[in-house]
């Protein structure tokens, strides 16, 4: 029964960069066999202490409670959907320490084969357009073939894909087992990628890699340096020559960067917030009083489409008000500060990603998003409880 559990977790983490009703079954098997094999085993003896542990994600799932009761009303519980994998995840993890960390590994190698697999899906798909348009080659970095039109085939969204990619490389730089070659074939194609989603965010959380590891991990890790340099400048100079202008223009043009009209529409948010400051609005309330903000600032694209705050804190700020923004903060910053202080690289990384990616984005309004961070953030506590538990065992 174990293995049976864990073969799904590992499919549950190959197909999060893919296709979101797959991933969400498989999700929902994984949970059920989970805390069923946990009740038949005893392991919900030490619920209390489980809780405690798992507080830094679960806490997340509070929030998502306060931000949709704001009245008692069963039709508010549809907000929740979305959130249960904050709650659902450690209760299904954290009860198997050992065994979820023991394998912590193979699951970011699932999510790199993942990521691949996602990758070769959405080539392919850009590969028979363009043969069946009798487009030129060309037309490889054209607007149809970059961004939500690349990944569309999915069913994926590019921001998440691109932090998925960007976690993936991560792991396998620091990873010690996997070779060389492996590495200097993957790491570059993995980067390749993330231009034609045209990710500004993950490559610059990249370019901080590539800082990091210049400055740590020179002497041990020549060979990872050379492909995420290579990667880099491999892709950026296909761009430059090879991409359209709106391609060329978001990544090299300042005016584009700086011109971003996300930035700009934070102010919205931030308005709601100064009105509710406490607890918010709420899930009910927050969609037509941003797109009402929206349409007054002459935001009409973003009023038609319901766009999201666009940064994690201002949108925990504006729904669930002071509360939220500090529960958030506090505890992104609490799993970043432990896994540094447990000098755990890769989910030190992980953590700071999702931080500086918040900037820009909402990542914790998204079902990806949001199980990205629950199982995640669930095996890194696992990782951390299990290696205490064998240091209290030793005589």
């Amino acid at each position: 029964m174990q293995s049976w559990k864990f073969g799904l977790l590992y499919l549950v983490v190959f197909s999060l960069p893919m296709y979101m009703r797959v991933n969400n079954i498989l999700l929902g098997i994984f949970i059920s066999w989970a805390v069923l094999d946990n009740i038949i085993n005893g392991r919900y003896s030490g619920i209390r202490t489980m809780f405690l542990r798992g507080l830094p994600i679960l806490v997340f799932f509070f929030l998502a409670i306060v931000g949709a009761f704001r009245s008692f009303s069963l039709e508010n519980l549809s907000y929740l959907e979305k959130y249960w994998s904050f709650l659902l995840l450690p209760i299904a993890l954290l009860p198997d320490l050992e065994a979820c960390a023991v394998r912590k590994r193979s699951l970011f190698i699932a999510l790199t084969w993942g990521c691949l697999a996602t990758l070769l899906i959405c080539y392919t798909n850009v590969v028979w357009e363009i043969i069946s348009r009798e487009e030129p080659a060309s037309y490889f970095f054209r607007w149809r073939h970059i961004g939500h039109q690349f990944t569309e085939i999915a069913d994926t969204h590019p921001t998440y894909l691109a932090m998925f990619i960007v976690t993936s490389i991560c792991f396998l730089a620091q990873d010690r087992k996997s070779s060389y070659t492996m590495k200097s074939i993957v790491i570059p194609i993995l980067i390749l990628s993330l231009y034609q989603l045209a990710s500004r965010m993950a490559l610059i959380i990249l370019a901080l890699l590539l800082i990091f590891i210049i400055v740590q991990w020179l002497r041990k890790n020549k060979w990872q340096l050379a492909a995420v340099l290579f990667g880099l400048v491999f892709g950026g100079l296909l761009v430059f020559y090879y991409g359209s202008d709106y391609l060329k223009q978001r990544y090299f043009s300042k005016e584009s960067i700086m011109n971003d009209r996300r930035i700009a529409r934070w102010e919205v948010s931030y308005d709601i917030f100064k009105e509710y400051p406490v607890w918010g609005v709420g899930f009910k309330e927050i969609k037509p009083l941003r797109k009402e903000g929206y349409l007054t600032y002459g935001f009409t694209h973003a009023a038609s489409e319901d766009f999201n705050a666009h940064n994690q804190f201002l949108e925990y700020l504006s729904t669930q008000g002071v509360v939220g923004g500090f529960v958030y903060g506090v505890s992104m910053m609490y799993l970043f500060l432990l896994a540094v202080y447990q000098r755990d690289l890769l989910f030190a990384f992980i953590f700071f990603a999702i931080i500086v990616a918040n900037l820009s984005e909402s990542m914790l309004v998204r079902i990806k998003g949001i199980e990205y961070l629950a199982l995640f953030g669930t095996l890194f506590i696992c990782s951390i409880y299990s290696v205490r538990k064998e240091d209290e065992v030793q005589p």
